[in-house]
């Protein structure tokens, strides 16, 4: 009986407690610049200063609000969070979202980066306003007419109306805020009674199946760990789940949170086609923009100050085990979302007949 590829590589989800297949052949040995809109007198201006970023170690980051985001926005970063993105896209199967969000008329996206999320949603939602915010200036000036992006904190008071948009989303800002609870606090009081927020996020301490691995990445293990205490000495943190997520969004307020669990492969290991290019993209992503990643963290914030010789001694190490194709790695992924309970209904005064 032949098997449907199509639906071979749809994205379903995967239980956390469950083992990917290893594929059997892969190599185990060796509008234009006024999208940007008129901001609210709150919201930081894209001023010179801003374009022109800040510069450590031959890398650039963000100048707005500088040193709060601990990795770079130069080019190098952003070809790898284009990359990175290209890889969740495969592993969900090219959902922009998961929400049951109907005919939305405003959409925020937190912390947008590159811009790519947000300009996939205004194309998929056209009639629907898509706002994107990040503290970098990195994205495009030539995307939909329904994209307008905005250099902002998402930490500090948010000037949009309150009551305001169909959906909240962020992805992948785990590592980037330091107040979860006001984050939250902040989506539900701007989310519109009946609306969504919705997260996707990665736990960047990466699991090794051990069940297929011929290696137990020991270097890449122990620079999740470094790199996860350097974060918290930053007051930020590398580390997730949906119990977390879940927990947050509920004190904030919201109601019917679901949870959707993928495993992300780092290498092109897994059987599945979609998964196994995934894992292609996500180790291309890795191999570029380690480096990046480790450099400000583990230089101000590493146990004892890492020099970055040192540094890129470990980061061979990891570089090299990922690229063996013995070690079967991946990233937890999961999307979590939930509902702003509806407004109460009025009661109805008609009187009723005795």
């Amino acid at each position: 009986m032949s098997t449907n590829s199509s639906e071979n590589n749809r994205a379903h989800p995967i239980p956390q407690s469950q083992t990917l297949d290893v594929y059997e052949t892969a190599s185990n040995s060796g509008d234009s610049d006024s999208a940007y809109g008129d901001l609210a007198s709150e919201t930081a201006s894209l001023s010179s200063s801003i374009l022109a970023g800040h510069y450590e170690n031959g890398r650039r980051y963000h100048a707005y609000q500088s040193g709060k985001y601990m990795f770079p926005d130069d080019e190098q970063e952003q070809d790898r969070l284009d990359i990175k993105y290209a890889s969740l896209n495969l592993v969900m199967g090219g959902k922009v979202f998961w929400a049951p969000v109907k005919s939305p008329s405003f959409i925020l996206d937190v912390g947008t980066g590159t811009g790519i999320w947000a300009i996939d949603c205004a194309e998929e939602w056209p009639e629907a306003t898509v706002v994107a915010t990040d503290l970098s200036p990195i994205q495009p000036t030539w995307v939909p007419p329904n994209v307008q992006f905005q250099i902002d904190d998402a930490e500090q008071p948010w000037t949009w109306p309150e009551n305001h948009f169909d959906l909240v989303h962020w992805r992948t800002m785990t590592g980037a805020i330091r107040d979860w609870d006001t984050l939250y606090q902040q989506a539900f009081r701007h989310t519109k009674p009946g609306g969504y927020i919705e997260v996707q996020e990665m736990d960047y301490m990466a699991v090794i199946q051990t069940e297929s691995s011929k290696e137990p990445g020991t270097s890449f293990l122990h620079w999740c760990a470094l790199q996860n205490s350097a974060a918290l000495r930053a007051n930020i943190s590398l580390r997730t789940s949906p119990q977390q997520i879940k927990s947050h969004m509920e004190k904030a307020g919201f109601v019917d949170v679901q949870t959707v669990e993928f495993k992300l492969p780092i290498g092109p290991w897994a059987k599945m086609k979609r998964l196994r290019e995934a894992g292609l993209l996500q180790l291309s992503a890795m191999l570029e923009g380690i480096e990046g990643l480790s450099l400000r963290l583990m230089k101000n914030y590493g146990d004892g100050g890492w020099t970055v010789e040192e540094l890129h001694v470990l980061l061979a190490k990891v570089r090299s085990e990922l690229k063996s194709g013995k070690v079967h790695a991946y990233w937890p992924l999961m999307v979590v979302y939930a509902k702003k309970p509806e407004l109460p209904q009025a009661p109805d005064d008609t009187p009723q007949d005795a």
